[in-house]
């Protein structure tokens, strides 16, 4: 409880990482990070103002950032791998409502799947991650975009709504 309460007081304040007091923030956070979450590396980079639900099924690869303004709703596994750089307001579910042909939505209920972020990706400003989605080593997702729950192949370029390969072999 005490990890929670300072990983979100810490959470408002801004990490110049040129600063010493903004390495110093960045290292407490992280400390409180690793009590909460799934698995949080020592050397992650958790910028300010994250929103996060059900942090313990969160788990963040070494030399990884989650940038800004992020949002992470994770009723079921988010696993980040390593060397993963976030921009600013991404989100990422794991959640989504089920359809069962003419059945009320509403009445249809939800279902929980797990997201995968490889190693060595790069997520950019505002992408939103749907339950399921799969995004293997060496990505470059872009700006903007929305990744279904399917799988691409590694290296490779993705964008646009839904989001689809753009340019294998980066």
């Amino acid at each position: 409880m005490l990890a929670k309460l300072t990983f979100s007081l810490l959470n408002v304040f801004p990490m110049p990482n040129r600063l010493v007091l903004g390495r110093v923030v960045r290292h407490l956070k992280n400390q409180m990070a690793r009590y909460f979450f799934g698995s949080c590396a020592k050397n992650s980079n958790l910028r300010p103002k994250l929103k996060l639900r059900h942090p313990k099924n969160i788990h963040i690869g070494k030399r990884s950032s989650i940038g800004d303004n992020a949002r992470i709703i994770a009723t079921a596994p988010v696993h980040i791998g390593d060397d993963v750089l976030m921009a600013p307001d991404v989100v990422i579910l794991t959640d989504t409502h089920c359809i069962n042909g003419k059945e009320k939505i509403l009445d249809s209920g939800t279902t929980r799947k797990p997201v995968f972020i490889g190693n060595d990706v790069w997520i950019g400003t505002r992408v939103t991650i749907l339950a399921g989605a799969e995004i293997p080593d060496g990505c470059i997702v872009a700006a903007g975009a929305v990744v279904p729950a399917k799988k691409y192949p590694p290296y490779s370029v993705i964008g646009g709504v839904p989001a689809k390969v753009i340019k294998q072999e980066r």
